[in-house]
């Protein structure tokens, strides 16, 4: 296994995404379309809906083959929920989500389907293994339920499978509860590629291992892209681990995305004040690094049942004018360049 303490920064520049003619149709694998995924309150004795949380509103990007899209924000902004309808888990309350497998569209593809296109790594490796199953049957279930392979064949496949993700043979027999946490997250990994997809949810899923752990996870990832043409939903927390490994990223607040861009112009040039509090919020080992944020952020995010009207950062904003409450949300600049929320507080900065 590997003993690398840091994540290596030898992943390809952004400027290979850039479009070209004929080229943005051809590489794209998902496209998001003002997505809102709304939640039910209800009360009373028979449960009636009184009322809707909006986890994720009018969201809009899009996924191209080979890449990796950062989505990051504060807990509870709706990147998982967001990464989740993705793959069919929440349902859509309005807007259209789109893939574009190599076999073409799948509009309305069953799970089953789906799970041939797209799979999931969650942040917490015991917590989405059975424990009752051992290792070598954890990575077959994919290749059990999709009848890819039997017998002979489909074990053949498993420890092919731990081989890629840098695993001990023995580990076929042996228990999740057996296993350190790395090894767990990489038996994770080892089983979302079982059914061979082409994009794979990231939920947060090296946060929960010790740093040098998660930079031999993440340089593991960053290999089977480079091997399989993988393409990244990349759900984080930690602006460091997504400057080294992102090409893109997308900033979320309030279930409504701020910004997004290319990593490189994102934290160098950032254009919302949200997001310039988040990189003002992140630690950093040199002080001469640090960029210019707005002052320190105050008051606690809002209820997403009632949410601020214009936008929706403007009560925490301390750059914040009085045309901000009507404000309409809207991104400026080419789905496929630099985009920002539109804000007053940000152009007048």
């Amino acid at each position: 296994m590997r003993t690398t303490s840091a994540p290596r920064t030898d992943r390809k520049p952004t400027s290979s995404h850039v479009d070209a003619p004929g080229l943005a149709k051809r590489d794209l694998l998902c496209e998001v379309e003002a997505v809102s995924v709304r939640y039910p309150i209800r009360r009373g004795f028979f449960q009636r809906i009184v009322g809707h949380v909006g986890a994720v509103e009018s969201a809009t990007l899009e996924l191209r083959r080979g890449e990796t899209l950062a989505l990051v924000g504060e807990s509870g902004c709706g990147k998982s929920t967001l990464g989740r309808a993705i793959l069919q888990l929440e349902p859509v309350a309005e807007g259209r989500i789109r893939l574009l497998p190599r076999g073409g569209d799948t509009p309305g593809a069953s799970r089953r389907a789906l799970a041939r296109i797209a799979q999931v790594v969650f942040q917490d490796p015991l917590g989405s293994l059975d424990p009752r199953w051992t290792v070598g049957d954890l990575i077959a279930e994919g290749i059990d339920v999709q009848r890819l392979a039997r017998g002979a064949e489909r074990d053949a496949r498993v420890r092919e499978l731990l081989a890629q993700v840098e695993l001990p043979a023995d580990s076929f027999h042996k228990y999740p509860h057996q296993l350190s946490g790395g090894q767990q997250q990489r038996v994770a990994i080892a089983r979302a590629l079982a059914t061979k997809p082409e994009l794979i949810v990231l939920d947060e899923a090296t946060s929960a291992l010790d740093v040098s752990v998660q930079a031999q996870i993440l340089n593991l990832l960053r290999d089977l892209q480079a091997e399989h043409g993988l393409t990244y939903l990349f759900i984080s927390h930690d602006l460091a681990v997504v400057g080294q490994f992102a090409d893109r990223v997308a900033v979320m607040y309030l279930g409504r995305i701020m910004e997004m861009g290319a990593v490189a112009d994102v934290l160098a040039e950032p254009g919302h004040p949200y997001t310039r509090a988040l990189l003002g919020s992140a630690l950093r080992v040199d002080p001469e690094a640090r960029i210019e944020t707005i002052p320190v952020l105050t008051g606690d995010v809002p209820s997403p049942r009632n949410p601020p009207s214009g936008c929706r950062f403007r009560n925490r904003c301390p750059v914040a004018m009085p045309g901000c409450a009507a404000l309409p949300y809207g991104m400026t600049g080419s789905l496929h360049d630099h985009q920002v929320a539109a804000c007053l507080a940000g152009n007048s900065a």
